[in-house]
């Protein structure tokens, strides 16, 4: 018994095809566990890149938003406590005068708002406001185990929500080490997960790219409208807005109007499986249109090199007498 090898390498590029011998069952698990331990290996790589990642800049750079924290409140209370004081001396002052202390009023609170939004252009103060104002609980921190692990993993794929980011300059400069190393190994990981799947898929189709396109396309799009539609239902948002959230998480861009408000876990996995999907489609597409090209430029090569011949057997037919013109036409007739 002989199979045929190959694969989508192998029919994009147009070469042969191989016949092997059938291999035992001993040799085919070996070689797919040999095989499958590199793929699971650059997993684990990614996975403990990440973790490590996430450990140090949630231990580096919660020091940094707590003293921000303590600085930002006492500033708040003290722009309060300005705030109300000049209140009631404009009431005392001029109690007397009601259009006066009514423009005096309206400049205290154009003062306070403008010192208000200064404060708050910050992450951390921002967070602090929108405990204290709209969830009406204590502080939460911004970099936790949970935000630290999707900041880290959002970093290196790279989709960047950019709700967080590092608050000093040592932060920043890790990040730009990590990124630097952890987004080419991303991109491998991907590239790799992607291959091993594409190759897979093309064997089940028979070799067949063009259906193997169609269910692409169509996986692609479900995965989308699924992932929007579980989005929209877990966190109460419309569900535009989940489609809208999962589309821009997949193609990897990340905009960070909307913040993954899911467990990061399954965040995680939703993006990473979605960017292998959007991958193995990029590469089906990209080779079906490569090898495409490829077989035109040579189907123009073949019928220059023809042009060329009959042009040739044309000059040794024509007749010695018959010399040609600029226009190409003979003259003497």
């Amino acid at each position: 018994m002989a199979r045929k090898a190959g694969g989508l390498a192998a029919i994009m590029s147009g070469q042969p095809v191989v016949v092997v011998k059938k291999r035992s069952v001993f040799w085919r698990l070996r070689h797919l566990t040999r095989q499958g331990g590199l793929h699971v290996g650059l997993i684990l790589l990614c996975i403990l890149y990440v973790h490590i990642g996430a450990l140090f800049f949630m231990y580096y750079e919660s020091p940094e938003e707590e003293r921000i924290h303590r600085k930002n409140t006492k500033k708040f209370a003290s722009l309060r406590e300005n705030f109300l004081s000049s209140v009631e001396r404009v009431r005392l002052e001029d109690a007397y005068d009601e259009r006066r202390v009514n423009e005096s009023v309206s400049r205290l609170i154009d003062e306070y708002s403008k010192h208000m939004f200064q404060l708050f252009k910050n992450p951390v103060a921002a967070n602090m406001f929108d405990c204290l104002f709209y969830a009406k609980t204590n502080y939460t921190p911004l970099w936790t185990t949970d935000s630290s692990l999707l900041f880290t993993a959002t970093t290196i794929i790279p989709v960047g929500y950019g709700y967080i980011a590092p608050l000093t300059s040592t932060g920043r400069i890790v990040l730009c080490i990590y990124a630097a190393f952890g987004i080419p190994l991303a991109l491998v990981m991907m590239s790799d997960v992607g291959k091993f799947f594409a190759d897979a898929f093309v064997k089940f189709f028979h070799e067949n790219i063009t259906a193997f396109m169609v269910v692409l396309i169509f996986l692609l799009v479900a995965y989308s409208m699924i992932g929007g539609i579980a989005y929209s239902k877990v966190t109460g948002v419309s569900m535009i807005e989940g489609i809208y959230f999962s589309t821009i998480t997949i193609f990897t861009i990340g905009y960070g109007d909307i913040s993954p408000a899911v467990p990061v876990y399954v965040v995680i996995v939703f993006i990473v499986f979605g960017v292998a999907l959007v991958t193995i489609a990029i590469d089906v597409v990209a080779a079906n249109i490569i090898h495409h090209i490829h077989y035109m430029g040579r189907q123009v090569g073949k019928a220059r090199i023809i042009a060329d011949k009959m042009l040739s057997l044309d000059q040794n037919l024509a007749p010695s007498w018959c010399s040609k013109s600029r226009k190409g036409r003979c003259e003497g007739y």
